[in-house]
């Protein structure tokens, strides 16, 4: 018995060491690693095709942004933003010219991917006034970007 409680103190720091450790990786970061940066995204298109269209409205239904894990592997998967307008009519937006479809305050951090993800697409085209089935074609897309503290980051995506 004497022996058994022995190897148990001998062993005892070494896991309340690691229970701390487990802590400080699972407890919220510290207020600095909180900070908070303002992201804005804005869509246009550029498609030769698009002079076809009296309209082409695309209807979103997330946006959707995939944080750079690195050592913090749990955060893994992606985080929605709320869309606004959902409703666009992208004959409005080419060349120069954006829709912003997001601007808010996140996370600072490390970003790996973005998904705009359409629930629907309707287009109305010039020549004969009729409707015409648009394929959806957008999909995930790897796109790495940083949101730094208190800053501003723009991120102007071309639909193709």
């Amino acid at each position: 018995m004497a022996e058994l409680t022995k190897m148990i103190l001998r062993r005892a720091p070494r896991f309340f060491l690691t229970l701390l450790l487990v802590h400080c990786l699972l407890t919220p970061a510290s207020a600095a690693q909180r900070e908070q940066g303002m992201l804005e995204i804005q869509i246009k298109d550029h498609r030769d095709a698009i002079g076809d269209f009296a309209k082409l409205n695309i209807i979103i239904e997330k946006l959707l942004i995939s944080p750079k894990a690195g050592l913090k592997f749990w955060r893994t998967g992606w985080h929605e933003l709320k869309a606004t307008p959902d409703n666009i009519d992208l004959t409005q937006y080419v060349d120069k010219k954006t829709v912003r479809i997001y601007r808010g305050p996140i996370d600072a951090g490390s970003f790996d991917a973005f998904h705009l993800k359409i629930e629907k697409t309707e287009g109305l085209l010039k020549k004969n006034q009729r409707g015409a089935a648009v394929k959806n074609t957008v999909g995930p897309v790897k796109l790495v970007f940083n949101v730094t503290p208190q800053g501003d980051t723009l991120l102007i995506i071309e639909r193709l």
